[in-house]
């Protein structure tokens, strides 16, 4: 126990002796850039604008329950030139904005703490991260999104305390799904540099990058996305389940592993043009706002 606490209240410097938790603190302070936020809320903001109608449709679907006080519509389409031809262009923006509140603060913070953390890894290194340190730094800034955490000895410690604080399961699957994608995104941008024969960071096109953010969201959601299903099931009052491991062997007897994946097309047709609007604003943003933009 006392070992731990010591953890807790230490923080391992670069040459591996142990320093406050301030001033370690500090440290990472100075590798805050408020550029990286407004890149992140801007990031946010415009796919929200972008995209908003087709939550807008998703929802009128469904609460589109047959009764005939409310609007029928025959598909997407039809539903949006009704909206359109009824409310007008403020009707398919209904709701938008605590929308673009949620989503600006959300990316805006992500971004400002995911840079932060990467920057503090790398202090005093010429090496590049690992693949594992970007899976980290993206772990830990979902933390510090909600709540800063204790600055552990090194990142994997820090990584393990979120999943004490809130749960293995939980805390694993809350973390690892943008863990995951930042660190396909961040690989795929390194290997593209590479093959280019150009330094690491350096600038890529809007194709690149919408490609690069597309595979890495495909990527996350096909590995967590058999938790989702499973989480729905236990919630779904149709059926009676003992527990996680009860749906996971019926849902495999019955289904196969196709079970596990359904509706997850649908998903991924509305989540991956928003993280590629979100990824390539962020990318051109910041890189204008750090005076990095060539």
């Amino acid at each position: 126990m006392s070992a731990t606490v010591s953890r807790q209240r230490h923080a391992a410097d670069s040459s591996g002796s142990s320093v406050p938790l301030t001033a370690s603190l500090l440290r990472l302070s100075k590798h805050i850039r408020y550029e990286n936020l407004a890149a992140g809320l801007s990031g946010g903001v415009i796919s929200t604008m972008v995209l908003h109608p087709l939550d807008l449709i998703k929802i009128r679907f469904a609460v589109s329950d047959g009764l005939k006080m409310r609007p029928q519509y025959d598909g997407v389409v039809h539903c949006m030139k009704t909206i359109w031809k009824l409310e007008g262009i403020r009707g398919l923006y209904q709701g938008v904005t605590p929308n673009i509140w949620g989503a600006g603060a959300s990316w805006g913070l992500y971004f400002l703490f995911y840079n932060a953390i990467k920057a503090y890894t790398q202090e005093g290194r010429q090496t590049e991260l690992s693949a594992g340190e970007h899976l980290v730094s993206a772990a830990e800034a979902g933390q510090f999104e909600k709540e800063p955490p204790v600055i552990l000895k090194g990142s994997y410690d820090a990584f393990l305390k979120i999943l004490i604080q809130r749960g293995f399961v939980p805390g694993l699957v809350g973390t690892s799904h943008a863990a995951l994608q930042f660190m396909t995104y961040e690989g795929l941008k390194r290997e593209q540099n590479k093959y280019k024969k150009m330094p690491s960071e350096s600038l890529l096109s809007p194709l690149e990058y919408i490609t690069m953010a597309a595979i890495s969201k495909i990527f996350a959601v096909a590995v967590t996305y058999p938790y989702q299903v499973v989480r729905a099931r236990l919630q779904d009052q149709h059926n009676n389940y003992s527990g996680i491991v009860d749906v996971i062997q019926r849902t495999w007897s019955n289904e196969g592993i196709e079970g596990f994946y359904k509706g997850m097309v649908p998903n991924l047709v509305r989540v991956i043009p928003a993280c590629c609007i979100t990824f390539l604003v962020f990318e051109n943003v910041s890189r204008l706002l750090l005076g990095e933009y060539h």
